[in-house]
């Protein structure tokens, strides 16, 4: 397949992954908002998790959705966008180096994965991968402008890099740091941090829609772009 048939597919994958993620995040929310009215209009409801042995009534699982939605639901599916766009960037490189390994040519591979690898193809994905593998560690800035040095696609711009990387920052502190900022949110988030050292970084509805957005934007712009210059 055309390289420009793999980057258009991969950028319609990706984007179409995300639009299930946000379809996740916005059905499931309304079901919640469906129990609540059961609640109001006098239905009785009663839950119950075999496993961890609790039970909710239809008044406490209508005291809780907002705290479901807001620290559950919504931080998992903004960890969901930032992994998506991970992936699509990285995946792009990859093809990108597959097709245009010259770049590459300095780097040097353990004589035993040559000596594994079937042919010259899979020795050329073989250092691909430890390429991006190095990549992947380094700022998001630093992913532009290695990115930039293979090819010049005019996007995305310096603002949405750096609303990129901010987004990135919180997801890593949601993950490994139970949402509270530290230092390294504020080194990476530069500018865009939205809290203090200690503070809970909370992640509010428009920031989650913005966020959205701005991955299914910048997807779209960096696919076209490379598939122009393919």
């Amino acid at each position: 397949m055309p390289l420009q048939d793999d980057l258009r597919a991969l950028a319609n994958r990706t984007q179409a992954a995300l639009d299930q993620s946000h379809d996740y995040f916005t059905y499931t929310k309304r079901i919640w908002r469906l129990v609540e009215d059961d609640v109001r209009e006098g239905r009785t409801i009663l839950f119950r998790n075999r496993l961890t042995k609790s039970r909710m009534n239809g008044q406490a699982l209508r005291e809780i959705s907002d705290h479901y939605i807001a620290n559950y639901l919504t931080t998992a599916s903004f960890q969901h966008f930032v992994s998506l766009f991970e992936d699509f960037f990285f995946d792009l490189l990859r093809l990108w180096l597959a097709a245009h390994p010259g770049s590459l040519a300095r780097n040097q591979l353990e004589f035993s994965a040559v000596l594994k690898a079937a042919d010259k193809n899979e020795i050329v994905l073989a250092v691909v991968d430890k390429q991006l593998n190095e990549i992947k560690y380094k700022r998001v800035a630093d992913w532009f402008d290695y990115l930039n040095r293979l090819v010049k696609l005019g996007c995305p711009t310096t603002d949405e890099i750096e609303a990129l990387a901010e987004m990135k920052a919180s997801r890593d502190i949601l993950v490994h740091n139970r949402g509270i900022a530290n230092p390294t949110y504020l080194a990476k988030a530069g500018s865009r941090a939205r809290c203090q050292d200690g503070e809970l970084l909370e992640v509010p509805e428009p920031y989650h829609r913005q966020s959205w957005e701005l991955t299914r934007k910048m997807i779209g712009d960096i696919a076209e772009a490379a598939i122009q210059k393919a």
